[in-house]
């Protein structure tokens, strides 16, 4: 994978009370490319909310975008944070007659009315109303399907038009987890677009590429701090040159899916060791033990709100149902060694005494 960089100033954190807002518009052409998907992991990591399922999103009762709802973000080195609003754009159904450039040329606007939204929140519990009647946007996610085995000629159509709104782009793939030989793949999908022969061939050689898995929550804050970098740039630049401050510059790198997904495992690994050592240290009597009482106890602790956040309520209760087992195995092997076992070891003595005679 090309280490794509994004540049922002180091500097400058305490130059506003209040974190920055920027509002990201997630655009695609294929209507199948994961965006709803990636949207709710952005917003809210819980599992059991991603799992709520929401329909394949299309441009119908006049909606143009949905608003997701809004996430902070802190850079990984705690200098810079900002809130992100997140809009959806609807893609074209099939039964739609919206003409291909007329879709094109609203995905790509900078400015979106309220209006415009769709407005049947009751269908899709996630999304929520944006507190603004305006709305600009400060960057874009453009999404991808690496699983998909289209041509990505569509796909460059569209970056070329999102170059022309001089608006910070990432490009996003999805359903990486869904990928066999996933690295290759993605090597390959980076060099056709890094060495396209187009028109915005030094735009695209330089665009940021972050390949991402919702399902199993792969690379997912890599887009928000990419985002937060790329957002902060032109601002950070543009005060640089206001005030003739000798900002430094520095550099992120987002890691590659396989990096990625291997931190995401080390992690599902240590959520799921401290989760099970409070089971180990609170969880003691098997005779009065309830899960419902449990997690009354305890569901404000950071070790069981971290891991129903990432495994999900109903594995919380299943470990907790083999824990319990557990004690009342160990209790009844208890019962064997200390009463059991003396009972047969004297019988077995009795015997051999009256054998002995």
């Amino acid at each position: 994978m090309s280490k794509t960089t994004a540049i922002i100033s180091s500097g400058l954190a305490s130059s506003s009370l209040l974190p920055p807002t920027y509002t990201l518009a997630v655009v695609s052409i294929n209507p199948l490319s994961g965006k709803s998907s990636l949207c709710k992991r952005l917003i809210n990591s819980n599992i059991d909310n991603y799992r709520l399922k929401t329909q394949s999103i299309h441009s119908q009762q006049n909606a143009t975008w949905f608003y997701w709802g809004s996430v902070k973000h802190r850079r990984s080195d705690e200098k810079r944070e900002a809130l992100f609003h997140l809009i959806e754009h609807s893609t074209i159904a099939s039964n739609d007659n919206e003409q291909y450039d007329n879709y094109i040329k609203r995905i790509t606007s900078l400015t979106l009315r309220t209006e415009e939204k769709f407005q049947n929140d009751s269908d899709y519990p996630q999304i929520k109303a944006f507190p603004k009647d305006k709305i600009i946007i400060d960057g874009f996610l453009c999404i991808h399907d690496l699983s998909s085995t289209k041509q990505i000629s569509d796909l460059l159509f569209l970056l070329h038009s999102l170059f022309k709104t001089r608006r910070p782009i990432l490009l996003i793939t999805t359903k990486n987890d869904c990928i066999e030989n996933q690295s290759d793949i993605a090597l390959q999908f980076e060099q056709s677009i890094r060495r396209s022969s187009s028109t915005d061939s030094q735009l695209l050689s330089h665009i940021p590429i972050i390949h991402t898995s919702a399902n199993e929550r792969v690379n997912i804050q890599a887009v928000l701090e990419v985002a937060l970098y790329a957002c902060d740039e032109p601002t950070l630049l543009s005060s640089k040159k206001s005030s003739h401050a000798n900002i430094s510059l520095s550099k992120y790198i987002p890691p590659t899916y396989e990096d990625a997904y291997r931190n995401e495992q080390s992690l599902k690994h240590v959520i799921q060791a401290e989760y099970k050592t409070l089971l180990a240290r609170h969880a003691l009597d098997f005779r009065v033990a309830s899960w419902i009482k449990f997690y009354a106890n305890w569901q404000h602790h950071a070790s069981i709100q971290t891991f129903i956040d990432m495994f999900g309520k109903q594995q919380a209760e299943r470990l907790y149902d083999e824990h319990t087992e557990e004690l009342k195995r160990m209790s009844r092997q208890k019962l064997i060694d200390e009463r059991l076992i003396p009972i047969i070891e004297l019988l077995l003595t009795d015997q051999k005494t009256k054998l002995s005679r």
